[in-house]
């Protein structure tokens, strides 16, 4: 289980940073007429908790097959560590095959395992629905 090898605080943070890249991709339908980036919706990326749906089951699966790897490459690397968010990010690019990710930025061998991991979830698109004064009406679907 992830948080026996990572700790909840790194879970949290590394959902906040793959989050955070999917929702800059992401489209909200506020209304049947308005469909508006996120971050333009008053939305400013601490909300992370109300979206739910396969983008957060596949987060979780991913740090449950990836925790020895991201323990091996945070111990290893020390205070050079990127920050969860970063590697939550970095996660969704490899995943997405922007052409950066996992395997670029100087993590060694974990970093290669771990973008060929996130490389097998595929691409996403979201799309979030619901009223934008209540976050608990949000509904993320994958387009």
């Amino acid at each position: 289980m992830t948080c026996e090898v990572l700790s909840d605080e790194f879970v949290c943070r590394f959902e906040r940073g793959a989050w955070r890249e999917l929702i800059e991709l992401a489209m909200v339908e506020w209304s049947p007429d308005e469909t508006t980036n996120l971050y333009g919706s008053g939305f400013d990326g601490t909300e992370t908790e109300y979206l739910r749906g396969d983008p957060a089951n596949e987060i979780r699966d991913f740090l449950d097959g990836a925790a020895a790897d991201l323990s091996l490459l945070v111990e290893r690397l020390g205070d050079r560590a990127p920050a969860p968010e970063s590697l939550g990010q970095d996660w969704v690019l490899s995943r997405q095959r922007q052409g950066t990710g996992l395997w670029d930025r100087g993590y060694g061998d974990e970093g290669d395992r771990l973008h060929e991991q996130a490389t097998g979830y595929g691409d996403i698109v979201l799309e979030i629905s619901g009223e934008e004064d209540d976050a608990d009406s949000w509904k993320v679907q994958i387009l």
